[in-house]
């Protein structure tokens, strides 16, 4: 990871982790909801929607201090999405980032509870903590057409029917990956204050960075077999040009932002960082 990059993801997770382990109705749930879901929301996740909130309001000129609250509910939101993918009825997964995913931990209803719950406290969140009523309407728009039907839930069902060909495959991999992602980024533009077109110049940056991510996940993922996986890139496309999708999409992001200036350049940053991760 550039050095750069490595110090502002350091500096802005700094404020963000202690905001989060406080900032939640926690005391008021049931001691093993609560278990349930800090176990996942606090699971070595590597934090990169709330990263993209704090460092999208910092470059468009706001204060890191006035993102916190969406920053934290969107971290909710795909914390509790991950709970719920990883349930039987779903992707059936045994482990998440080298522990037992939460159905594992505790029980399947426990495990659909705390995901409920999650996604019930991001919105009430944004209730609590927006800097005024204007921007909680804002961002409980924003995040309910990232996280709905139209959005990230939609995606995950258009994924359990699978990829009929690379249209298909693109539009799912938009909403369930690229919602979420694109609204982390607009959302701090929202807390910023700043005008439309940047608003708009943001969303194009977002959107282009959540294709970029999946496309480098399947790229990772190269060794599984692509050929039964039709909701991998791979599947459609060969590796050299999937490897130029990567590229095309990585140069997308970045162009849609450089017209906001210099203030961008963590964000231009993370474009390189996310399209050669290599975990």
């Amino acid at each position: 990871m550039n050095l750069a990059l490595k110090s502002e993801l350091n500096r802005v997770l700094a404020a963000f982790e202690p905001y989060l382990r406080e900032v939640s109705a926690w005391p008021r749930w049931p001691d093993r909801l609560a278990e349930a879901a800090r176990y996942s929301l606090f699971g070595g996740g590597k934090r990169v929607r709330p990263c993209l909130a704090l460092l999208s309001a910092e470059a468009v000129g706001g204060r890191l201090e006035a993102a916190l609250p969406w920053a934290a509910a969107v971290e909710m939101i795909h914390t509790y999405s991950l709970i719920h993918d990883d349930l039987p009825a779903m992707d059936d997964d045994d482990e998440r980032r080298g522990r037992p995913t939460c159905h594992r931990r505790f029980d399947e209803a426990t495990a659909i509870l705390a995901g409920d719950a999650l996604l019930t406290e991001a919105f009430a969140l944004i209730s609590r903590g927006a800097p005024s009523a204007a921007f909680a309407q804002d961002w409980t728009r924003l995040l309910a057409d990232a996280a709905g039907g139209a959005g990230m839930v939609g995606g995950q069902v258009e994924d359990i029917e699978g990829a009929r060909d690379l249209a298909s495959l693109l539009s799912m991999q938009q909403k369930k990956t690229g919602a979420l992602i694109a609204a982390s980024v607009v959302g701090g533009g929202v807390s910023a204050g700043v005008e439309l077109e940047s608003l708009a110049r943001l969303e194009r940056y977002g959107a282009a960075l959540g294709v970029l991510f999946q496309v480098t996940d399947d790229l990772l993922d190269a060794a599984q077999d692509a050929a039964r996986d039709g909701n991998s890139f791979l599947h459609h496309m060969s590796l050299a040009e999937v490897e130029a999708e990567r590229d095309a999409w990585a140069r997308r992001a970045a162009e849609a932002i450089a017209p906001l200036g210099p203030a961008t350049g963590t964000l231009v940053r993370f474009v390189e960082h996310i399209a050669r991760r290599e975990v």
